[in-house]
């Protein structure tokens, strides 16, 4: 109960000033310039979160998003970070550029899917991941996912899917081999549509209004914003 009563106040500034992939981040890159708009609103929340009082990013909720995710990384520090993301969201793709950039501000460095409604299949791509996850491919399935998957340009959830996963097969032949297409879909869907969507939840039980969310030892930020990713990263606490 402290601890929800802790967040209200900073959830309420989050869900007017989040810079995210929930209506504000689904809006196309030509429109306006999404790393000035996110480092803008970033630098209000920053301010307002000093006011209001920022969560704790080794409280059990947050841990439990790190505990749950399997897809790591490795970078060259010795934070732990989780990204709660969803691969086709504009700003999570800011976001894994910038990650990539800074490989010296984090150690082991792991991904909790969370699916927007607005980014229709992107929960296949999630699943192909996890797949992968602990494998040398890894890495390339994770960089296609961020950098070149397009947004599925259909209604229908299965569609939607396929689409994706098609994509995926296109660029990584490999993936393949040994099955087909539909038999790949039903594979993914039954080892790890359940993980996913437990995932999802747990970013629910912690309040976080949308994607991306950066948990780097005790500190967290709720949206996107280049200066304050890369301040949080280097000045955040480990978690005992």
């Amino acid at each position: 109960m402290r601890t929800k009563l802790t967040l209200l106040p900073l959830l309420i500034v989050a869900l007017g000033l989040f810079a995210g992939c929930q209506r504000v981040g689904d809006l196309p890159p030509d429109k306006y310039n999404p790393a000035a708009h996110a480092e803008s609103e970033s630098r209000d929340r920053a301010r307002d979160h000093k006011k209001a009082g920022a969560p704790n990013g080794c409280s059990p909720e947050f841990r439990a998003l790190f505990d749950h995710a399997v897809v790591e990384m490795r970078g060259q520090g010795e934070l732990d970070v989780v990204v709660v993301t969803d691969p086709l969201c504009w700003h999570c793709r800011l976001a894994h550029k910038l990650l990539g950039e800074y490989p010296k501000l984090y150690g082991k460095l792991r991904l909790s899917f969370f699916p927007r409604r607005s980014f229709i299949g992107s929960d296949m791509a999630a699943w192909i991941m996890e797949d992968a996850a602990g494998t040398k491919r890894l890495r390339k399935l994770v960089d296609f996912a961020y950098e070149d998957l397009r947004q599925p340009k259909a209604e229908d959830l299965m569609e939607a899917r396929m689409i994706v996963l098609a994509q995926f097969t296109e660029a990584f032949p490999e993936l393949l081999d040994g099955t087909t297409l539909d038999a790949l879909y039903l594979r993914l869907q039954k080892d790890h549509e359940v993980h996913v969507l437990e995932s999802a939840e747990l970013s629910k039980a912690a309040h976080l209004p949308g994607t991306p969310i950066l948990v780097a030892g005790d500190s967290v930020v709720l949206g996107f914003g280049p200066g304050v990713w890369l301040k949080v990263l280097e000045g955040a606490g480990m978690c005992k």
